[in-house]
């Protein structure tokens, strides 16, 4: 046996020994959420009194009622349209660039329900927005949010 086959076996043994890498695992893929897996403070119960009460609290400015709305993800999603954290600042922005406010917290019935699934539905509102609704245990909550740009023939 050549000195570069016993040099190149050595090697393959010496990597077997110390696993020629981290002892961290590959994270284990993870399947795309079907129900709320965080809930937020304030899950309401359906798709429909969920958009009016976003609705509500966004019209009064009110940055931690109107976050408590969310999942993890939907605060993400929330943040991430608008430019801003945190959440309460978003509420802050958001709400600063409503013409009227008082006519604003007067579209409370979303102008389109789709349902996904018996835990996911998506709603939408000229001058609101779109957002996707996953049911929790406890409730409903806003999972991911597109601004009112994203609502067509408003």
């Amino acid at each position: 046996m050549s000195t570069l086959h016993r040099l190149a076996s050595a090697l393959i043994v010496a990597c077997a020994l110390t696993a020629c890498g981290t002892d961290d695992p590959a994270p284990a893929p993870t399947a795309p959420p079907t129900k709320a897996s965080v809930v937020g403070t304030a899950p309401q119960d359906s798709p429909e009194k969920l958009f009016a009460e976003f609705v509500t609290r966004l019209s009064k400015v009110d940055g931690p009622g109107t976050c408590s709305l969310f999942t993890e993800g939907g605060v993400v999603a929330f943040e991430d349209e608008w430019q801003e954290t945190p959440c309460d600042l978003v509420v802050t922005k958001a709400a600063g660039r409503i013409k009227d406010l008082a006519a604003f917290a007067g579209k409370t019935t979303p102008k389109s329900v789709i349902k996904d699934s018996d835990t996911v539905v998506e709603l939408s509102g000229c001058d609101v927005g779109g957002m996707k609704a996953l049911k929790s245990d406890k409730g409903w909550l806003i999972d991911a949010y597109r601004g009112p740009s994203s609502v067509s023939g408003c």
